[in-house]
């Protein structure tokens, strides 16, 4: 490893007037991606620290390093060459440093194990200097300088320097942090937007099922007028309190649109299949008997018989036919009858 050291108090050139200083941190604070902010920082820190060749190091949240940005004659890169991992002993204690130092050559260590570390050291500078970038007293990288010269770094350039990382760091969590909300509100705007997609695919399907409902309950009430003032409605399947109160409904309402003497109920289709089928038709006879229309039963399937009994202890006053077929016989018939004369 490298030999470490920290900067005399001779030496120097590296000191930058305040005014200077001032006017490089209100342009950094104007950078609105992490590109341009790392451009900035390159391009203005040589001004700190003359250097061969710079490269910022950010740590890893799971550990380890990454390069954010590289800056070398005029030409800014962003990002590490393919295939850098950042190895070295001496990064590493970069990274775990609190206060800067920097690190003395001979270069011994084969260059080829990391790409980004043969970058930095291609011009084989005498010293690596780095500062600390630090937010809240804790190091979350490191920027590194190439220098042909240590006497390049003495006391004046390590004052500038730490102030300067210690305002990128800021700098960089500040942006880091508002990019980061910003792709937070934009996947929650996404999700939203899919969350009322899918509410809204849901709301059409509903609609659909009542109207498929509503279809089903229109069919499953087919009150047809065989004669003049003869209504038959056939049952079929069970009738459950929706669809009672529709044929409640519109049976009514038929009776007393066509002023029917008679209704037949045909139950050759009804399936009995609880009690409550069966107080649904009872309150259906007595309800077209109140409005003046005989009621005829037909078809009482066998399941029905003893619900019936133990409910309404029996069908009353309505007649009940074996097949519509009976019952409408019986029907026509009582139609030819002539009426009887009013006592």
């Amino acid at each position: 490893m490298p030999e470490s050291g920290q900067p005399s108090e001779a030496g120097g050139g590296g000191w930058i007037v305040l005014g200077v200083l001032n006017e490089i941190l209100l342009k950094l604070a104007s950078q609105p991606d992490l590109r341009s902010l790392w451009h900035e920082v390159c391009s203005s820190a040589r001004w700190i620290v003359p250097s061969q060749r710079l490269c910022v190091v950010l740590s890893n949240e799971g550990g380890g390093a990454r390069v954010a940005a590289r800056y070398a004659h005029g030409e800014f890169e962003y990002g590490a060459p393919e295939g850098s991992v950042v190895v070295d002993a001496w990064m590493v204690a970069a990274l775990e440093a609190q206060r800067a130092a920097w690190f003395k050559g001979p270069w011994t260590e084969p260059r080829q194990i990391d790409l980004a570390r043969a970058w930095l050291l291609a011009e084989s500078p005498e010293v690596v200097f780095h500062v600390p970038i630090q937010v809240y007293k804790k190091t979350i990288g490191t920027m590194l300088f190439a220098l042909e010269d240590q006497r390049q770094i003495d006391r004046k350039a390590l004052a500038s320097a730490t102030t300067y990382a210690l305002y990128v760091g800021a700098t960089y969590t500040m942006l880091k942090n508002a990019i980061d909300l910003a792709a937070a509100s934009e996947q929650l705007r996404e999700r939203n937007e899919e969350l009322e997609r899918v509410q809204q695919e849901l709301r059409v399907q509903l609609d659909r099922v009542r109207a498929q409902h509503e279809a089903m309950l229109e069919m499953s009430t087919p009150i047809i007028q065989v004669w003049d003032s003869v209504l038959t409605l056939p049952v079929i399947g069970t009738v459950d309190s929706a669809r009672a109160a529709r044929m409640m409904e519109e049976v009514l309402a038929a009776v007393v649109a066509q002023s029917a003497r008679f209704l037949i109920v045909d139950l050759t289709g009804a399936q009995a299949t609880d009690a409550s089928t069966v107080e649904h038709l009872l309150r259906l006879f007595a309800a077209a008997r109140l409005l003046g229309s005989r009621c005829i039963a037909s078809g009482v399937p066998r399941g029905m018989v003893e619900p019936i009994l133990e409910i309404g202890g029996g069908l009353g006053e309505i007649q009940v036919f074996g097949t519509l077929k009976s019952a409408l016989e019986h029907v026509m018939g009582a139609l030819r009858q002539p009426a009887r004369p009013a006592r």
